[in-house]
């Protein structure tokens, strides 16, 4: 039994290696299936989503040849090291970490099974985004064809929870942004909690109707189709980031085109169910480039916040909705 178990973590690292080989094939498989017809130009988008999960952090740091190399390795030590944790562990936090384990991996995979247990009643709001409260909000789903959510731990946290027109404006201005800017990956940021009230470290967020939106990126002429694996403990979830005043850090630099693009869908959407952006904060000398830019014309009428705030709003910017 002890030779069995010292070759679980061999075993267990060779199969999650020959998954990792077989994904790009699934992938094809999966998108040539009929009930997902014009999915095949999404493959690859899928394979890397796999890859980048099974690498974690390293798939955004490596080439794709190197990517093949260090998988078993990877997941040998990994395997090792919680073999060596189980087994020097009692038995009740023994299983108490593998159940935790199995749920986390579980809700990863499904994380909209969070979505059932929400209530079904109306959602409330009382008093401001800096001093109230929501009664029935709703979690915004993890991720959505062109959107995923900046940090799944704090998504199972509790971190993304809004009114319920407030969500479903923010889901149909995504789908609208499918069509206006169909190239771009979107980050959702923070939202509130679940019965709102105080929300650190943020001074508002507090009634359901806020939302932080991070802001989109490119790279020369092409989009950065960033995703929660670039958005960790060590740059604040993303809320660390630092933009130059020409929005550009590194050889990463804010798309003006698109944020003024997501914007006018955020409007849209807000008016068709019953709201209207009452606030929006982005950082002062970056907003002026937004609204230099063609599609910026279009989003001047918007309440900016005309002063700079504490946190600057650069790697994202705030709404505020608010009832027509």
């Amino acid at each position: 039994m002890k030779s069995i178990s010292k070759r679980i973590p061999f075993l267990l690292a060779i199969c999650v290696t020959v998954f990792f080989i077989m994904a790009p094939f699934i992938a094809k498989w999966i998108a040539l299936h009929p009930s997902f017809k014009g999915a095949l130009s999404q493959a690859h988008l899928i394979t890397d989503f796999i890859h980048n999960i099974l690498i974690y952090p390293f798939g955004q740091w490596v080439k794709s040849a190197w990517k093949y190399a260090i998988v078993f390795p990877y997941w040998f030590l990994v395997f090792s090291l919680l073999s060596i944790l189980i087994s020097k562990t009692k038995k009740i936090w023994k299983w108490g970490f593998i159940i935790s384990l199995c749920l986390y991996l579980f809700l990863f995979i499904f994380p909209n099974t969070l979505l059932w247990f929400e209530n079904n009643n109306q959602s409330i709001s009382k008093g401001s985004v800096s001093n109230g409260s929501v009664k029935y909000a709703k979690r915004i789903p993890l991720r959505g064809d062109n959107y995923t959510t900046y940090s799944f731990t704090c998504y199972l946290l509790g971190r993304t929870f809004v009114h319920e027109k407030v969500r479903d404006a923010t889901l149909e201005a995504y789908e609208i942004c499918e069509k206006t800017c169909p190239k771009t990956k979107f980050l959702l940021g923070e939202t509130g909690t679940k019965h709102g009230g105080r929300f650190l470290p943020h001074r508002t967020h507090r009634n359901g109707m806020s939302i932080d939106f991070m802001t989109p990126l490119k790279k020369g002429n092409k989009k950065v189709g960033l995703s929660y694996w670039n958005y960790n403990v060590f740059n604040l979830f993303g809320f660390g980031f630092g933009f130059d005043d020409q929005g550009k850090s590194g050889k990463r630099e804010i798309d003006f085109e698109v944020v003024a693009l997501h914007l006018q869908a955020l409007e849209k959407a807000a008016k068709k169910n019953g709201l209207r952006i009452k606030k929006v904060i982005f950082y002062p000398k970056l907003r002026n480039k937004l609204l230099a830019t063609k599609e910026g014309e279009k989003i001047k009428h918007l309440p900016f916040t005309k002063n700079p705030v504490i946190v600057k709003h650069d790697d994202h910017y705030h709404v505020d909705f608010a009832p027509l």
